[in-house]
């Protein structure tokens, strides 16, 4: 029975990790002349289910050299101010559907009104950078097909902006004014300035660790067919709580040890499995490991218990059976007495 019950759940667990849609939950971060995306392959992870870590690394399709984000240089405009609307003169990125790109606004910017968009729909918002806004740190804008959530920001200095893909397509965000002329191709800048990575399932690891617990594990990479610069390393996670994914080794010859951790802005924890059963919730494997370890220390337990009783019981009937040798001797004793004095009468 036990065994059709772990059979199901394994099939389960590969069914979802097959037929979910991809993960909306990453954490993006520039490091070096690549950008990384990190998360859970399957979001949201649960305790008991097929996952894994995964990582999309793009890197520049001009042979590593950042053009509109390569310094101030390629920032400013005639006049040697940043140009804040130019097409992509800041930032430029395609994005997949449920991925994300991240950049930060250093105080260069402060002071500036930045506008964006996506150039496919021609959907934008604005950035304002200044000291007195009150966002900070990450701050998260996503895209839908009704445009960016929120579309106006105030954020301080030093702030990472976050644009999350929520659409089922490819979109590319950028920096500046849209433009529609004809002359203007879409095609092109939705192949962004960025490519997958490929060839680094043999130069990257992770080491996956489980932040309550701090167990860790080392694992390897495997790349994802179809998609260049995906890498997944497939495990299932037992229990529930936040995960950190370490990436260490070398991107084409750059050394690369960054750790990405669960949590509001970057991606999902784990959830117990059972908030998603209906409609009987099961036992989690480590529930049912822990009450079999139970069972087993109660089961010695008693063995141990049964052990003294029998060694008692023992030690009662070798008393008692002594207690009987010393009786028959003495009634033998006394009858000898007793037939001694009769011979003297």
């Amino acid at each position: 029975m036990f065994k059709r019950i772990f059979a199901a759940l394994v099939a389960v667990s590969l069914a979802i990790a097959v037929a979910a849609p991809a993960a909306f939950a990453h954490e993006g971060r520039e490091v070096g002349d690549y950008e990384l995306e990190v998360g859970f392959l399957t979001e949201p992870a649960f305790e008991g289910h097929l996952n894994g870590a995964l990582i999309r690394v793009m890197g520049p399709a001009d042979g590593h050299e950042h053009d509109a984000m390569e310094g101030m240089d390629g920032m400013e405009g005639m006049d040697g101010e940043i140009d804040t609307v130019s097409h992509g003169a800041i930032f430029s990125s395609a994005i997949e559907a449920g991925g994300s790109y991240s950049f930060e606004f250093g105080h260069e910017f402060e002071g500036l009104e930045i506008p964006f968009h996506d150039h496919l729909s021609g959907l934008g918002g604005t950035i304002m950078v200044m000291d007195s806004a009150e966002a900070s740190g990450t701050v998260m804008v996503t895209f839908s097909s009704e445009g960016f959530s929120p579309s106006e920001l105030h954020i301080q200095p030093d702030t990472t902006v976050m644009f999350m893909n929520s659409t089922g397509e490819a979109m590319t965000v950028l920096s500046g004014l849209h433009d529609a002329s004809s002359e203007h191709s879409h095609d092109e800048e939705a192949a962004g300035d960025h490519v997958g990575i490929t060839g680094l399932a043999d130069t990257l690891q992770v080491e996956v660790i489980h932040v309550p617990t701090n167990e860790k594990q080392v694992m390897d990479l495997r790349a994802v067919f179809g998609q260049d610069g995906t890498y997944v390393a497939d495990f299932v996670p037992t229990s529930p709580g936040a995960y950190a994914f370490r990436f260490f080794g070398e991107i084409e010859g750059q050394a690369i040890d960054e750790t990405f951790t669960a949590g509001p802005n970057t991606f999902d924890e784990v959830q117990p499995a059972k908030v998603i059963q209906f409609p009987v919730e099961l036992a989690e494997a480590r529930e049912l490991q822990d009450a079999v370890r139970g069972a087993q220390d109660e089961a010695v337990q008693a063995a141990v218990t049964a052990d003294d009783a029998g060694s008692q019981a023992t030690m009662a009937m070798t008393i008692g059976i002594i207690g009987l040798v010393v009786g028959v001797l003495g009634l033998g004793v006394g009858g000898y007495a007793v037939m001694g004095q009769s011979r003297k009468k």
